[in-house]
């Protein structure tokens, strides 16, 4: 019962983020207004937070969003739970460069990471 009611929902939500997207690549649009629900722990959805915080056209090191999260020493962590933002894009993870402002993080397959 009801499943015709959630794949209404679901489709619904996919037109959303499609719209907002595009609206997006178009430079419309500099933030995203959908529910997110990801797979992750505690401390990958603080960090998945925080991303959604960077202004559109503004970079942060790993090194200051730890410190942001209260523990300076976490940057590795913070590296780890960027790199498995399952939702590039809506959720920022372009936005975090090294300490020098320089691009990391990049390993194995570039089209999985092209979004990131």
């Amino acid at each position: 019962m009801g499943g015709g009611r959630q794949r209404r929902a679901g489709c619904s939500s996919a037109r959303r983020a499609r719209q907002q997207l595009e609206e997006y690549f178009a430079r419309t649009r500099t933030t995203f207004e959908l529910p997110l629900e990801a797979l992750g722990s505690a401390f990958e959805h603080r960090v998945w937070n925080a991303l959604r915080q960077i202004p559109y056209g503004t970079t942060t090191s790993y090194g200051a969003l730890a410190k942001l999260l209260g523990d300076k020493h976490a940057t590795r962590a913070v590296g780890l739970a960027n790199g498995k933002n399952p939702i590039p894009i809506i959720v920022p993870c372009h936005r975090v460069v090294g300490s020098k402002g320089e691009l990391t993080g990049f390993v194995g397959d570039w089209k999985r990471n092209a979004g990131c």
